[in-house]
């Protein structure tokens, strides 16, 4: 068994500093900034189908999400009355079914983690077969 007490560590013989770590030819790790909030969800789309009255959503991974929380709006993005929940998922990606055809319907979505709600995402929309 090897006796780690007589080991080279860069590091301690370094003094913590990472560029004489890198000079000595050894890389450093970077440090992670814990999670304090979660960011909106980004790059939301809302896709027509080839089914009626279904649009399929997708999204970029949001860090600390957990669960996303998806609302429906049927008339204006601007009506704050109108936006409704009309699902959650685990996933990046959903179908959402029953919607009107032959109408524009917007969506939008929200993280949700330990570190609580993200804000909502930019307002994606889609004309609905």
């Amino acid at each position: 068994m090897r006796d780690r007490s007589r080991s080279f560590d860069p590091c301690r013989f370094a003094g913590g500093d990472a560029v004489l770590i890198q000079d000595a030819g050894f890389f450093v790790r970077t440090v992670r900034n814990p999670l304090t909030e979660i960011p909106r969800p980004l790059k939301l789309r809302a896709r027509i189908r080839d089914h009626k009255g279904e649009v399929l959503l997708d999204w970029a991974t949001t860090p600390g999400a957990s669960l996303y929380v998806l609302q429906h709006n049927g008339t204006s993005p601007d009506d704050a009355e109108a936006w409704k929940d009309v699902g959650e998922t685990t996933r990046i990606r959903h179908v959402l079914k029953g919607l009107e055809s032959a109408r524009e319907h917007w969506f939008r979505v929200r993280a949700t983690g330990t570190k609580g709600s993200s804000p909502w995402s930019d307002v994606a929309h889609s004309l609905v077969r």
